[in-house]
């Protein structure tokens, strides 16, 4: 059964990960579309987005919500029509979301060292620049570093944000189960908890306002 995992958190939030091993095919199976994300599903070229956007529909599925459970706002958020709030993220072989009473965002990343050639693009943060550990360690750092970043990103409001410049992290060890990372913008800064976890080759991040 590719439902791999639930977490149950605080204040009604739970999370949910579907592990893809599925052709497309197996995937679209007993799936009711809108004809919104049938739209889109066409316009996709990579296998594996659409793999990740179809293991997203059968997560809803799972727990009993529907495609047309789920909308966007104006700022590209997913949102429930039911009232909860929920943020969506699939890489290359999971899928999750996490639904929540309370404002979420969640990304899940694949460990890769192609990010350490990014890492002047992507950080400010001297820990990461300066890594002095081992070429594992420093990948998953980093990876970690990037997921915290992107689940920020769901969680806030605004879409001109630039990870690098507005979105901070403070020193943190792989081995952590939480960090504190800010968002400042407009001079406005907020601190907020991510959790984490590693699950098989993959860094998951989430942070609950």
């Amino acid at each position: 059964m590719p439902f791999f995992k639930e977490i149950i958190l605080p204040n009604n939030t739970s999370i949910y990960l579907w592990k893809i091993n599925e052709e497309i095919a197996d995937l679209k199976q007993h799936l009711l579309l809108t004809e919104i994300s049938t739209n889109r599903l066409v316009k996709m070229k990579s296998e594996s987005h659409i793999k990740g956007f179809l293991a997203v529909r059968k997560l809803l599925k799972e727990i009993s919500y529907t495609d047309s459970d789920l909308y966007y706002d104006s700022f590209g958020k997913p949102l429930l029509k039911n009232g909860k709030n929920i943020s969506i993220s699939h890489s290359h072989g999971f899928a999750c979301i996490i639904i929540s009473d309370n404002n979420v965002g969640i990304d899940i990343e694949l460990k890769n060292e192609k990010i350490l050639k990014n890492i002047s693009l992507l950080f400010n943060e001297d820990f990461i620049l300066n890594t002095k550990e081992n070429k594992e360690s420093a990948i998953t750092l980093t990876t970690f570093g990037w997921a915290i970043k992107e689940a920020l990103f769901k969680l806030i409001p605004e879409n001109d944000v630039s990870f690098k410049e507005n979105i901070s992290i403070q020193p943190f060890q792989v081995n952590e189960n939480s960090c504190i990372a800010n968002v400042e913008i407009n001079n406005k800064k907020n601190s907020y908890t991510i959790h984490l976890e590693t699950i098989e080759n993959y860094v998951l991040a989430y942070v609950i306002e």
